[in-house]
């Protein structure tokens, strides 16, 4: 949620500041603003967080369930 507001400040700033300088600043300007402040943001929360332990978020493992391999009477000789 911080990210997305960051990088939608950012560009209604840049779209302000560049209407004022009287230069055109179309949709295409403002998704290409808020995607690359997006993953600016993103990647430094990424390298800004904790480290956390392997041990403490262990997967869940959930119990296998038996497999049925012969159901029937073992085959007999064939006929040749």
């Amino acid at each position: 949620m911080k990210t997305t507001l960051i990088s939608l400040l950012t560009a209604i700033l840049l779209g302000f500041a560049s209407s004022a300088n009287s230069r055109t600043f179309d949709a295409a300007d403002f998704v290409a603003v808020l995607f690359a402040t997006g993953l600016i943001v993103w990647t430094l929360e990424q390298y800004r967080r904790a480290p956390r332990p392997l041990d403490l978020a262990r997967p869940i493992r959930l119990p296998a369930i038996p497999v049925v391999r012969h159901t029937g009477k073992p085959a007999g000789r064939l006929a040749a």
